[in-house]
């Protein structure tokens, strides 16, 4: 519509002939500023006059505001100045409705079910007669209608709204808006009866949409039958037995007989046809919003515009969209929300990537989950728009962090960042182990050694077979070392080309006699020798008949030889510490000068390479340093975390003095407290000895000590100055409350915090 149309109905003048494609009423969904007209209202919680400014400033140049404003700061701007802007903007819609008087216009009240009704018969009848216009989200208001009704186009068959009321005389403008031809009463019941003298006088106010209807639908419900017949005496009833879905079908079939109503709509659950918008955090400051209702232009701009609220300057706008039941046009989305990033599943928008948004196409959920997760998103605000029939929930999970539960949050980010500081450490040439074993650590093996893999690790390394059979199943090809072989397992090492560590003669001669009985030939073996770590591996008197042995045969081949140092983090040892080097050396030269081809050689773990990196040889080990816990103080802040293990709050409760908490009683509350129930308990790997005031967790950047004695699957900690509520986030060990704190408390080291805790608490991987 045209400013001097507008002028017209308002009872004003303009020459301008700009087109107004928006009549907005809340700044927050402003979209194109040139082609908006502004209604400053006025209601009980906020004044609209107070963001002219703002949008003044945005490129808005039209307004309709009450009579007093000052309009001179504003000298390019047109100004409609009325008594009454809420009558004006219902002006503006009673308008557009004459102008599309032929079309049918279904009108839905009723106490409950007004919105599902609607989507209901949406979704039946855009299947036969798109493009259909109807009222966005539950715009059923005095501002909701006249909003609704201005998205009436030339192209639309039909067009669905909705009106309610809660005071008596609000149906009267409504229905002057919306004029309908065929009318729905969902149901009745005592909701927002406060004003109404009675169920039958509610009734009657609810019929007057109808008042020129020559059929309406409802169910048997005597009170609405009768208000109907009162105020709506040419009309034609139609009395529906059943629920939503049947009051629906019938008023769909009345307008086509020849719609035959999907099989699909029976069992629907009935709660995916209201719009309700799921906001959370996700990891890599990521915020999802998540909508399955009817997918269509209309829906997909009313979840833009909520997920706009929730924007911020850090967030790219993402938006994953399942195939539109109408003709959206995606393209002219993208440009009027300043889409980043378009991602349609089961459609193809033609869009490309251009300079301003990226585009990619799934044919399904599917193959969107077998190419992408939450570490392929970063920084976006991501909007997943699916429909009732296709949900897209899958996507959802697989991106939304887990709430209300345990988990391990790995950043693989992290991992990269320390595998390469450590490699800065050591010459070019010199290789990297990465140790994941005992599940990497407790984080998990499997996606810590695709990293390394892609990162250039000369070898992983696990304790036992089990272990670097279950990287093979996930695809991992990269050389294994596997640290503690079982002598009954070598068909299962073969196969999966599995590189054992061999620390005696007697692994030695098993490992040989399997070997040839499979036929075998120079299969790669790593020798370890104990050169004062006392744990395992050959010694000096030995090495003899170990040359012997490995001369005498051809089934397997040393690739490289190796040892343990058992006090590299220990500063006040260091002379033991040279004494390992010194016999290293020695022994490994004596095992070279006995073979007849190269070997590489490898002594420095983590420590090792931080205090005594000229002794690199070939190889390094990296274990703890790789999971961003340093064995010395030195280089603690070059370090990332990798491992952040987080729970939330699950209940809440005020004890005062005397109360006891927990198991024995061991808990003693001496002041007025909060105290937090939080689902984690020594089941899931947090020690029974940090309980007791012993340890704290942290919970909106405060130290809550935990109180009483720690459960199987929960613990109690007191949140009393933490200003906590149900659903908070608690970290247990992470980048605020290192894993560190936890060892020290309990007298052990961080592997044994990390390898602890349970397989049954979930592990998320990200990346930076």
């Amino acid at each position: 519509m045209k400013l001097n149309e507008i002028a017209n109905i308002l009872g004003g003048k303009s020459d301008k002939d700009t087109t107004i494609s928006q009549l907005l009423t809340d700044s927050r969904n402003l979209i194109k500023p040139e082609e908006t007209l502004f209604f400053a209202l006025k209601t009980a919680g906020n004044d609209g006059h107070k963001y002219i400014k703002e949008l003044y400033d945005k490129g808005v140049r039209a307004f309709v505001v009450e009579d007093g404003f000052d309009t001179a700061p504003y000298p390019d701007a047109t100004f409609w100045i009325v008594k009454d802007v809420l009558k004006a903007l219902q002006e503006i819609a009673k308008d557009v409705r004459s102008k599309f008087a032929n079309i049918p216009v279904i009108g839905i009240t009723g106490s409950r079910g007004k919105t599902i009704t609607k989507e209901l018969l949406n979704q039946i009848l855009i299947w036969h007669h798109k493009p259909i216009c109807r009222s966005p989200r539950s715009f059923n208001s005095q501002i909701g209608v006249p909003l609704s009704i201005w998205e009436i186009n030339a192209n639309d068959n039909i067009a669905i709204f909705e009106a309610g009321i809660s005071q008596p005389s609000e149906m009267a403008a409504l229905e002057e808006m919306i004029k309908p031809t065929i009318g729905v009463f969902t149901n009745l019941t005592d909701e927002h009866q406060a004003a109404f003298d009675s169920l039958s006088q509610k009734a009657r106010e609810k019929a007057k949409l109808f008042k020129d209807c020559k059929n309406v639908f409802c169910p048997d419900d005597p009170a609405i039958i009768q208000a109907i017949k009162a105020e709506c005496p040419n009309a034609r009833i139609h009395i529906v037995e059943g629920g939503l879905i049947e009051l629906a079908e019938n008023v769909a079939q009345f307008i086509d007989d020849s719609i035959i109503v999907r099989k699909r709509l029976r069992g629907t659950n009935l709660e995916k046809f209201v719009p309700r918008y799921d906001a959370c955090e996700t990891l890599k400051n990521c915020l999802i919003v998540y909508d399955c209702y009817t997918c269509d232009a209309r829906s997909i701009k009313d979840a833009l515009n909520y997920a706009r609220r929730h924007a911020n300057a850090e967030r790219s706008l993402t938006l994953i969209v399942s195939k539109p039941d109408d003709d959206a046009d995606l393209n002219q989305l993208v440009k009027d929300y300043h889409i980043n990033r378009l991602i349609t599943i089961g459609i193809d928008a033609k869009l490309g990537d251009s300079a301003d948004c990226i585009y990619e196409s799934y044919s399904s959920e599917q193959e969107f989950l077998e190419k992408r997760s939450i570490s392929d998103f970063s920084n976006e605000l991501i909007v997943i728009k699916g429909s009732p029939f296709n949900d897209l929930q899958a996507i959802k999970a697989a991106l939304e962090e887990p709430r209300h539960e345990t988990i391990m949050e790995v950043n693989l980010g992290a991992i990269t960042h320390n595998f390469n500081y450590y490699r800065s450490l050591m010459p070019k040439s010199s290789g990297m182990v990465a140790m994941v074993k005992a599940a990497g650590y407790g984080v998990g093996a499997i996606e810590l050694a695709r990293t390394l893999q892609s990162q250039g690790a000369a070898y992983l390394a696990v304790a036992v077979v089990d272990e670097g059979a279950e990287l093979r199943r996930a695809g991992i090809t990269m050389p294994i070392i596997v640290m503690n072989p079982m002598s009954t397992n070598y068909q299962a090492l073969f196969e999966n080309k599995l590189e054992p560590s061999v620390f005696s003669l007697r692994e030695l001669d098993l490992l040989l006699e399997n070997a040839s009985r499979l036929g075998i030939k120079d299969y790669p073996v790593h020798i370890k020798l104990d050169t004062g770590m006392h744990r395992l591996g050959f010694i000096e008197t030995e090495l003899d008949a170990l040359i012997e042995r490995l001369n005498s045969q051809d089934n397997v081949k040393v690739s490289s030889i190796f040892s343990h140092l058992a006090t590299a983090d220990c500063l006040d040892q260091d002379e033991y510490t040279m004494g390992q080097l010194n016999t290293f050396e020695d022994m490994s030269s004596r095992i070279m000068a006995g073979l007849n081809y190269p070997v590489k050689r490898h002594i420095l773990n983590t420590a090792g390479m931080m205090r005594f990196p000229e002794y690199h040889y070939d190889m390094s080990r990296l274990g703890i340093g790789l999971y961003g816990v340093s064995p010395i103080e030195q280089d603690k802040d070059k370090l990332q975390v990798v491992a952040r293990l987080t729970t939330t709050i699950i209940s809440l409760k005020h004890w005062e003095p005397g109360a006891t908490i927990g198991y024995g009683r061991r808990g003693k509350i001496t002041k007025p407290s909060e105290i937090a129930t939080i689902p984690i308990g020594y089941a899931d790997g947090l020690d029974r000895h940090l309980g007791n005031g012993n340890a704290y967790v942290l919970i909106n950047g405060v130290q809550c000590p935990i109180i009483g004695n720690i459960c199987m699957d929960q613990c109690m900690v007191d949140v009393t100055t933490a200003n906590a509520k149900i659903g908070d986030k608690v970290e247990i060990f992470g980048e605020n409350a290192p894993v560190e704190r936890l060892s020290d408390t309990l007298g052990t080291i961080p592997y044994e915090i990390l390898t602890s805790i349970s397989p049954r608490v979930k592990r998320i991987y990200f990346r930076e």
